[in-house]
């Protein structure tokens, strides 16, 4: 890589970082933690992505080697704990910032994956989205909330459309910078949407679906002792 697209990349990755360090600290606000509290959280939360990308890519893990990072994780601690007035709103914040270190992270795992020599790229699809989530997953464990992983949101999919298309652009004879906006492009595009206009997946209903259709239940009770089961 050239030392332009070097830079220019370094310093996309520390703005994913802060957006994953302020989701962490938005997502504890109502806990009413104190400043170490919320800066651990806020340092668990945006190590859960770039170290499991450093380390599963086997690359040197940045975090312990640039002290940009650590300040940007400090950074969103602190803004979030001397001002909450203005993060009041902190749901709609906290989503829209995990959106951007969403598709920061999974975008630059999938762009070093990709250029990875023999590589599946169904392995791409997998590190991506896996470092996409990590963070998140960590700083819910933390809280005891339910991780967005697990719901119907649009939370998952956007990371493995955006590796996907970085895939197809490279393929079509872009350079790794043009995937690497594409990725990050579609996936935080797809997410921003999905928080905009509620977009969900289709949920599978708790006694499952019926051949009678839709919402149709599976009679699942026991058959009485001695009773033949239709064929």
């Amino acid at each position: 890589m050239t030392p332009s697209l070097d830079t220019a990349l370094y310093a996309v990755d520390l703005v994913g970082t802060a957006s994953f360090a302020f989701s962490g600290a938005l997502r504890a606000a109502d806990r009413r933690p104190d400043l170490v509290g919320m800066l651990i959280l806020a340092a668990a939360t945006a190590a859960g992505g770039s170290v499991f990308r450093d380390v599963v890519l086997n690359r040197d893990v940045a975090m312990l080697r640039d002290g940009g990072y650590p300040a940007v994780i400090g950074l969103a601690a602190a803004l979030t704990f001397f001002f909450p007035a203005s993060v009041s709103r902190r749901e709609r914040l906290f989503k829209y910032s995990d959106a951007v270190g969403l598709g920061i992270f999974s975008a630059f795992t999938a762009s070093a994956a990709w250029q990875t020599p023999g590589i599946h790229p169904l392995a791409v699809l997998f590190v991506a989205t896996a470092a996409g989530c990590a963070g998140g997953v960590v700083r819910d464990l933390i809280i005891r909330k339910d991780t967005l992983v697990l719901t119907n949101e649009l939370y998952v999919t956007p990371m493995i459309v955006g590796a996907a298309a970085l895939m197809a652009v490279e393929a079509l004879g872009a350079s790794p910078l043009v995937g690497f906006l594409t990725a990050m492009g579609v996936t935080t595009g797809l997410r921003l949407l999905a928080i905009r206009f509620d977009w969900r997946l289709p949920r599978m209903t708790a006694g499952g679906s019926a051949p009678g259709g839709p919402g149709a239940r599976i009679d699942v009770t026991p058959p009485e002792p001695g009773s033949r089961i239709p064929d």
